[in-house]
């Protein structure tokens, strides 16, 4: 093996299996329905009514401290460590002090909640009353609420009107604040312990007193930092009180030492260091549930590069004898498999670019340390074995590769791959990403920590990311282009949306035609932006994070900030263009049919479009756009348009001006956005008809339009390159049936190598039978656990929509 690493240990690691705690965790799970706690919501409300006319953010420190001090906690049979975000094994709480009145259906009469496209949860009168009547306080009061009505007195209601048209997401009563779905300073926190941090908040006081300082604003925040750190300290002691009352009536011996010990723990961390494996797990815990009571939306906690900072503890317990192999596992599966099965009420909008409600909670495996040497260890290893056997949708695994990725752990990412089935983990190529925050100016050492956020966005710890923040997370290409075809207006929504840039039936060649898309692009993405400036500014009014804040980056601390109030020193910005392929490909067909061949007038092509490719020449059309050069086949023609498209969206985004702050950089991931993108799209000349799924991922071909065979596709991926984006999305299905044997897995783990090595910045594979899947559509019941990659994320397939069921089913299916 190229690097050194307790070869005894993997082949352990290897034998392990789930042990009857985590077996009867997930018959517990696969037991339990949806549901919707509201006590963390009258808790908010009671504490937002006593506190009217105080600072904003002592305000919202108040009303943190009374949830997490108040909430009703519980410890359940097979716990092994304490800190569950609800009281029930799969349950979820509101955020309507964040999003004001956001849950679709609350007002409606009825006996539940619907929370995703395809789960309903029960609720009953009172609680749903209680629900109300903070969804009426809030109303008009929100952070969202304030946002709109400012943005109407600016844009009239275009900005609602452009969401309304599916042209740009989210929603702002979807809840993304800055910095909402990052990881926390889990190895500051673990290294000093949350009174570690009041003490650094109360020398800051000091310093300020002492200076004579006056802005109160620093002081606000770093009082407020010290009460709910406190508050999250009083949380885990509460557990520990109620560990000690469950072991005082205990029958078993071993279960009331074990919940002895539990409570030792928790009077011990987050609060102080951590000094063992257990501690530290114990410690994540916790401060992660308090990070979900802050605000439950979005905000799941990640675990992000947990193979590194968990590593020295458990390093240290393995070798001194304090911890086996079998508990450490059992740990950190109890600590997944909770995370990866909680739910959150989600949005309207949310529940279309999303699917599922369960957070996308982000692990990060291997990749390089802040030297550039390969980081990959065997807890790497272990996170790895024990996804393969949780077999989870969540939470997304990313394997960070790099140059120097040992071959034991790439092997070892490709069969927990083909355990999951669904994209877990996903690839990405450390290399790209550090060197695309580099050119940002972000220096190297802080580029070589970053971390998964949510799908595939990657994050940095030195910084506050704002992604999917003020309204401006992801923008359709692909809308921009329909409004171009019809001079302005969006078809599907039936509103003028864009400027007028030329009916394209005058158009005289090609460069005309895309030269009017370029001109529509700027003018929809700068305002997009302009748009989420104004939001950037009221929502800091409005809301706070002073907990998030706390934990979040050393930069708040420092500056004495919270995260609501964006500082350029440590606050970064992006914005997704998506549906660059099914744009590009348009394009071609445009550029193929209409001016090179002319077997088609701009009229005939839009007359098609219009009708939706009906009627028989309408289908004839169509046929004609399908087989028109697509993206995928390593057709150079192709390959280039959507490269050239590539760069020129990225800099036009570049190009905004976003004031004092850093420029908005690209993202390009996944989640089932192109579902949700696609409903506002009528029929495009590629092929597709109105109101399809889009191209999933960023970097997927069509589906179907791939034909040449799973080498054509990474060929045009690496020409068409996509280094303007931090990251993107490449989706493969493979049949599970060619991948049972090592020796099959030892070849895709060499066909993503190559890949990546060759300049590939990401894939991720779904690895099933097109049977299966099929099967799955019909008997549902028979397949409650298949797990499929959607686009940056995974879920089960069951609890899909049948459009995206279908989108996934169709995905053209490769064999090695």
């Amino acid at each position: 093996m190229s690097k050194q690493v307790n070869e005894e240990l993997l082949r352990e690691i290897d034998q392990l299996e789930l042990g009857d705690r985590i077996l009867a965790f997930q018959k517990a799970v696969s037991e339990a329905s949806n549901k919707i706690h509201v006590d963390r919501q009258r808790l908010a409300l009671e504490s937002w009514k006593a506190t009217e006319g105080e600072d904003i953010e002592i305000r919202r420190a108040k009303l943190f401290k009374n949830i997490v001090e108040n909430v009703p906690i519980r410890i359940l049979d097979f716990d092994g460590i304490a800190g569950r975000l609800t009281t029930t094994v799969i349950g979820a709480s509101t955020a309507i002090d964040a999003c004001g009145d956001y849950i679709a259906g609350l007002w409606e009469d009825s006996d539940d909640l619907n929370i995703s496209v395809t789960k309903d949860s029960m609720i009953t009168p009172e609680e749903k009353n209680t629900l109300r009547e903070s969804a009426a306080y809030f109303r008009g009061k929100s952070a969202p609420d304030k946002a709109y009505e400012t943005l109407r007195n600016v844009v009239g209601t275009w900005a609602e009107d452009y969401e309304a048209a599916k042209g740009k997401d989210p929603q702002l009563y979807s809840g993304f604040f800055p910095g909402v779905t990052s990881t926390v300073m889990f190895d500051k926190i673990l290294k000093n312990g949350l009174n570690g941090i009041i003490e650094e908040a109360q020398a800051n006081i000091d310093a300020f007193i002492e200076s004579q300082d006056t802005d109160v604003e620093k002081l606000y925040f770093w009082k407020s930092s010290i009460m709910v750190l406190e508050a999250a300290i009083n949380h885990a002691n509460r557990y520990a009180d109620l560990a000690e009352e469950m072991a005082a009536s205990e029958q078993n011996p071993e279960r009331a030492a074990e919940l002895l010990e539990m409570a030792r723990i928790c009077r011990k961390v987050p609060a102080e260091p951590a000094e063992s494996f257990r501690e530290a797990v114990q410690s994540v815990a916790i401060v992660g549930v308090c990070k979900n009571l802050e605000h439950p939306i979005a905000f799941y906690p990640q675990l992000a590069r947990a193979d590194q900072y968990l590593y020295p503890y458990f390093k240290k317990d393995i070798e001194e004898g304090n911890i086996t192999i079998a508990q450490a596992a059992e740990l950190l599966e109890e600590l997944i498999g909770r995370w990866g099965t909680q739910i959150f009420v989600s949005s309207s909008s949310m529940k279309q670019t999303h699917q599922i409600n369960f957070g996308i909670n982000n692990m990060m495996i291997g990749g390089v340390d802040v030297n550039g040497e390969d980081a990959g260890n065997e807890l790497s290893y272990l996170l790895l074995h024990i996804i393969g056997l949780l077999k989870q949708s969540s939470p997304t695994v990313g394997f960070r590769w790099n140059p120097n990725a040992p071959r034991w752990l790439l092997e070892k990412a490709v069969e927990t791959n083909f355990k999951t089935k669904g994209g877990i983990p996903l690839f990405e190529n450390d290399d790209h990403v550090i060197k695309n925050f580099c050119t940002a100016g972000i220096p190297i050492e802080q580029a070589r920590e970053w971390y998964g956020l949510g799908c595939v966005n990657p994050a940095l710890p030195a910084k506050v990311k704002h992604s999917g923040v003020e309204g401006a997370g992801a923008m359709s290409v692909a809308l921009v282009f329909d409004i171009m075809m019809h001079n302005g207006v969006a078809p599907v929504a039936g509103k003028k949306l864009g400027i007028e840039t030329g009916d394209p039936r005058d158009f005289e060649t090609f460069e005309e035609l895309y030269d009017a898309f370029k001109r529509q692009f700027e003018y929809i993405s700068h305002k997009i932006l302009y748009c989420a400036t104004i939001v950037r500014s009221v929502n800091e009014r409005f809301f706070r994070l002073p907990f998030l804040s706390s934990i979040i980056t050393q930069g708040c601390m420092d500056a004495g900030k919270d995260t609501m109030r964006p500082d350029p020193d440590y606050h970064i910005f992006v914005l997704h263009d998506r549906a660059i392929v099914d744009t590009a490909d348009s394009l071609t067909a445009v550029k193929h049919l209409v001016y090179d061949e002319k077997k088609l007038t701009m009229d005939e092509l839009l007359e098609a479009l219009d009708s939706n490719f009906e009627g028989e020449r309408g289908e004839e059309i169509r046929q004609m756009c399908l087989k028109a050069p697509k993206f995928g086949n390593d057709i150079d023609e192709a390959d280039e348009m959507v490269k050239d498209l590539g760069i020129f969206t990225a800099h036009t985004i570049y190009s905004f001006d976003n004031g004092i702050f850093p420029h908005y950089e690209v993202v390009r991931e996944g989640l089932s956005w192109h579902y949700f993108g696609g409903l506002g799209v009528g029929a495009l000349p590629d092929g597709r008809k109105a109101k399809e799924p889009l191209n999933d991922g960023s970097l997927s071909p069509m589906r179907g339009a791939d034909v040449n065979g799973p080498t054509a596709v990474l060929r045009s991926c690496l020409k068409v390159e996509f280094k303007e984006s931090q990251a993107t999305v490449l989706n493969q299905k493979f049949s599970s049936s060619i991948l049972e044997s090592p020796d099959s897995r030892g070849k895709l783990a060499d066909y993503t190598d190559t890949f990546l090595r060759c300049g590939g910045q990401h894939i991720q594979y779904n690895i099933m039978d097109a049977a299966e899947l099929h099967d799955a559509q019909v008997h549902p019941e028979d397949h409650k656990d298949l797990v499929v990659r959607v686009g940056g994320f995974s879920a089960f397939f069951v609890q899909l929509s049948p459009e995206m069921q279908n989108d996934i089913v169709s995905r053209t299916e490769f064999s090695m």
